[in-house]
């Protein structure tokens, strides 16, 4: 089986059943759900084991989606604390500097550099800063990020709509949001798909 994923399918309220691929003549085609189920429970519980789940489960409850959207949303604020915590931190240095230059008087070129590579330091953690009240579009973000874990692969114009922003307010303040975190889903997904397939080789040996 290419890819390994695909097991999750056999859980399909429909077509569920425990015995399922018994009888096939061994490896990864004959293991029932049951030993798949087992697998799945191996992978660290988390936001990849989640989506891995939501992607290629059966059709998930209200609960799942629940569950993903809260891992996505503390994902976000949690790097969303990170960067500002690190652009309070470079300021703070940048200033406390500044300061010192300025008492002592010290205007020599060495204090001169480190005074400017401060500054940039400062500018550069500015402008990796997630927008403000975050909070209030994370619904809209996490539904374009999943919309892409799905294979959606829409323009920045239609999330810009799907958000209820104009493009170039998108491209200037959440661009960076949606870019980072689907690239954190991405990650996420791919190690719990990683650590399910180790799993699922195991029960099959």
């Amino acid at each position: 089986m290419k890819n390994v994923r695909e097991l999750l399918a056999r859980f399909h309220a429909s077509s569920f059943r425990l015995d399922a691929g018994a009888g096939t003549g061994g490896g990864v085609d004959a293991l029932t759900n049951i030993d798949i189920a087992g697998a799945l429970g191996m992978v660290p519980a988390g936001l990849g084991r989640d989506l891995l789940e939501l992607l290629y489960g059966p059709a998930p409850c209200r609960a799942d989606i629940v569950r993903v959207f809260h891992g996505i949303t503390r994902l976000a604020l949690e790097e969303r604390n990170r960067r500002t915590r690190g652009f309070i931190d470079a300021r703070t240095l940048w200033g406390i500097a500044e300061c010192i230059a300025k008492f002592e008087r010290d205007q020599a070129e060495a204090t001169r550099r480190n005074l400017g590579v401060l500054k940039a330091r400062a500018a550069v953690a500015r402008e990796s800063l997630f927008p403000e009240r975050l909070e209030e579009r994370m619904p809209q973000i996490a539904a374009v990020a999943i919309g892409y874990m799905k294979g959606e692969r829409h323009s920045n114009r239609e999330r810009a709509a799907s958000m209820g922003v104009s493009e170039s307010a998108y491209r200037k303040a959440w661009a960076i949001v949606v870019d980072w975190l689907i690239t954190e889903m991405v990650e996420a997904e791919e190690a719990a798909a990683c650590a399910f397939a180790r799993a699922v080789s195991q029960a099959a040996a």
